[in-house]
């Protein structure tokens, strides 16, 4: 059945984006999302299907009512409380972790624009994590500003004995999330009050400022640095790490790196290689102090033993420990190739040769854009965060090799991160790139369980009563999806040209308990 996958390849993970769409029009947000999701439907990008959270531990009870739309490429989207979310389809390797989330872009570009022709009003969507309101009357008052937060949660399959002693998890992986921060923040501005003070901040994780413990179950209020929600979208012998504190990036290169780095991490979690890691005296404190230190780029960290490191240093013990799993496991060129990257950041982000990541590090990205432009007031610094982070048709530029032009109003330019990306990963070329997202926008991954469910949907759509993460109803069979990798198009092949009843029948040979008559 599934080949024995090793290392990063062996991590099934996928991404929950929050966009908000809003409009000039004082009009209600749900309205907004509901006709964006319309506007995807119209267009062919997805249909509606009903998603079966009863077969979901699930800790929020809207969820249960939330309505769903399937994707053509597998994800999932839907109105969670007023923004448009959509939860890309599962993957398992860093180059699809880059295209499904511009494919992910398209598609909250796209509802937003059916949602402007639907409503005749502009409707914009945005990638950020904060949006910062100001108050009395739209005219800036210094601390008359509202910060709202947009998650970007990342996931990510992991084996649930390695999880069972939650303080064995937050030892592994507080000091990770805390210090990543430094590649993988998306930068912004959030208000002054959050750090005593007027106006609004500069900050590398807008995210890291909203945090008050080392865990929690919530991810709406008394945020923890880790999240202990137990929905394993699998059999229960795994356990899905639901990482809360991804933020919204655009850099093909930061994508790629954290997400490479992400997954070797939770396999040296795994293997053992990271119950010694660096215990950190006040993670909380620390965590938003290296977001705050935009400037002097100290990252100081204080540890329970009273030595005074950095975040660099304590990322080089989680290299070493990423380099260990890859040694022993037999690492893939993309195991090889981010290793490389990430070791030759940390030599330069340790001479603090930030400025060589423009275009590769989103919160870099940013913090230049501010640099270049001067703002007057903060409400221009919001607004150059926000104009990098708009959608707008710079999209196109993904889908066309060919095409140079970047005529959008967005400041976020694909080309320069493409080309940034191109540079530092030998690998990624803009005309492969291009057709993997052209592909990611109509196909599901061909390495997971993703496959099967779209092409079911896809041919028979008329006979699916329901669908979850982990498991497809239809009319003549029910069809348990818990391993990751299960039913692939590896598996599927011999399928391609066969009907539904074949299908089925292959895929019970397959896996005789997991395909129900």
């Amino acid at each position: 059945m599934n080949s024995r996958r090793k290392g990063a390849e062996s991590k099934i993970r996928g991404i929950e984006q929050e966009y908000p769409v809003s409009a000039k029009a004082n009009l209600n947000p749900s309205l907004l999302v509901n006709a964006a999701i319309r506007g995807l439907k119209r267009r062919g990008f997805s249909q509606d299907v009903v998603w079966d959270t009863a077969t979901e531990i699930s800790q929020e009870v809207h969820e249960s009512r939330i309505a769903s739309s399937y994707g053509n490429n597998g994800c999932r989207i839907y109105n969670d409380m007023g923004h448009l979310e959509i939860s890309t389809p599962s993957y398992n390797n860093p180059v699809d972790a880059m295209a499904y989330e511009k494919a992910s872009e398209i598609y909250a570009l796209v509802g937003a624009r059916e949602a402007s022709l639907a409503l005749k009003k502009e409707v914009l969507v945005h990638r950020n994590n904060v949006a910062n309101i100001v108050l009395e009357k739209g005219v800036w008052k210094g601390k008359r500003v509202k910060t709202i937060t947009y998650a970007t949660h990342g996931n990510i399959i992991t084996l649930r004995d390695a999880c069972k002693d939650w303080n064995r998890v937050e030892r592994a992986l507080i000091p990770w999330v805390i210090t990543r921060i430094i590649f993988t923040g998306s930068g912004d501005v959030v208000s002054g009050e959050f750090i005593g003070q007027e106006g609004v901040k500069f900050v590398i994780s807008p995210r890291a400022m909203f945090v008050t413990q080392k865990s929690s179950l919530s991810t709406t209020v008394d945020r923890g640095i880790l999240n202990t929600r137990d929905q394993p979208h699998a059999a229960r012998r795994y356990w899905r790490l639901h990482d809360i504190h991804y933020e919204g990036l655009r850099c093909e290169y930061s994508i790629f790196l954290r997400d490479i780095a992400q997954a070797l991490v939770i396999c040296a979690f795994e293997a053992g290689f990271l119950d010694d890691a660096p215990e950190i005296e006040d993670p909380v404190r620390t965590f938003k102090m290296i977001s705050m230190d935009t400037q002097e780029c100290e990252w100081k960290i204080k540890l329970k033993t009273g030595e005074v490191t950095d975040a660099v240093s304590i990322l080089k013990f989680y290299l070493d420990a990423m380099e260990k799993v890859s040694t022993e496991y037999g690492g893939d060129e993309w195991e090889e190739r981010g290793l490389k990257c990430l070791s030759r950041l940390l030599e330069k982000f340790e001479a603090r040769r930030m400025e060589d990541y423009v275009d590769g590090i989103d919160w870099v990205t940013k913090l230049a854009l501010l640099v270049n432009y001067e703002p007057k007031s903060a409400s221009e610094g919001i607004s150059i965060c926000n104009q990098y982070a708009l959608l707008d048709e710079n999209l196109g530029f993904y889908l066309k090799p060919k095409n140079d032009d970047v005529k959008g109003a967005s400041l976020f330019n694909p080309k320069e991160s493409l080309a940034f990306a191109e540079r530092e990963l030998s690998g990624v070329d803009r005309r492969s790139y291009s057709e993997r997202v052209r592909h990611a926008l109509f196909k599901a991954p061909e390495q997971t369980r993703e496959f099967f469910k779209a092409e079911m949907m896809k041919r028979y759509r008329a006979h699916v009563r329901s669908l979850s993460w982990s498991t497809m109803v239809l009319n003549e069979a029910k069809i348990l999806l818990d391993e990751p990798f299960m039913l692939c198009k590896g598996e599927m092949a011999s399928c391609e040209d066969k009907d539904m009843e074949e299908s089925l029948s292959a895929a019970k040979r397959l896996y005789p308990e997991k395909v129900i008559y």
